[in-house]
């Protein structure tokens, strides 16, 4: 457990080689358990190997592990096929699973958002803003203090329906509650970006949205997927 918490802070710090080391480590010395496996295939995904992270969480859902958790690093990897192939199919993936998991487990608000963002982008976007207005009413509308994802959550839900002003007020919060979380940070500007692209927002909404990442020494324009 106590390998497990460190490869995952090393993941969220954006050190990817150590936390593949560690996770690969983890598999080895504990071939049956399933967080270090989850963990490997995050962290290939990390480094953009999307073809190790795949086969990886490929084999745990061939399994039969639906959970939450597996089905959300699976979805990223297709996420990741989507991004670097633009097939239509790959992005269809992506989101199904993410919805098979937060229909499966409805208090999952990792799932959920995931799932209403990978709709908008499929130009779905009264099916996302349904889904952003589920999740709402799991997690709330305010920061939840000292807790990154958490809150970033509640950002995005807000971003989904259009409330930018709100959005970049708690992605502010969220990148104050966890400051050296870089990888964390890039996941989310990422991902803000993509959806602020297809709401075809303005620019003065673009800039409040995106100004809490504006440490971010390189900000991309393609998407990271799974905030885990």
């Amino acid at each position: 457990m106590l390998g497990c918490a460190v490869a995952d802070a090393l993941i969220a710090l954006n050190r990817k080689d150590e936390a593949l080391e560690l996770s690969s480590k983890l598999c080895e010395g504990f071939p049956k358990t399933l967080r270090p496996r989850q963990l490997q295939g995050l962290a290939f995904a990390r480094k953009g190997d999307w073809r190790k992270a795949q086969a990886i969480l490929g084999e745990l859902y061939a399994a039969g592990e639906i959970d939450p958790e597996t089905l959300g690093i699976y979805a990223r990897t297709w996420m990741d096929r989507y991004n670097a192939t633009k097939d239509r199919r790959y992005l269809l993936k992506s989101r199904d699973l993410y919805r098979q998991a937060f229909e499966t487990e409805s208090k999952d608000s990792y799932t959920g958002i995931n799932a209403a963002t990978k709709s908008l982008l499929l130009d779905e976007q009264q099916t996302a803003q349904q889904l952003a207005q589920r999740v709402e009413q799991l997690v709330g509308t305010k920061a939840v203090p000292g807790k990154y994802w958490e809150t970033a959550t509640v950002a995005e839900a807000q971003l989904l329906q259009g409330h930018f002003a709100e959005a970049g007020r708690l992605y502010q919060a969220a990148v104050v509650a966890a400051p050296e979380e870089i990888g964390s940070h890039q996941s989310t500007y990422n991902q803000a970006l993509l959806i602020l692209d297809h709401l075809n927002a303005a620019e003065n909404d673009r800039t409040s949205v995106l100004q809490p990442f504006a440490h971010l020494a390189n900000p991309g324009r393609s998407i990271d997927g799974l905030a885990s």
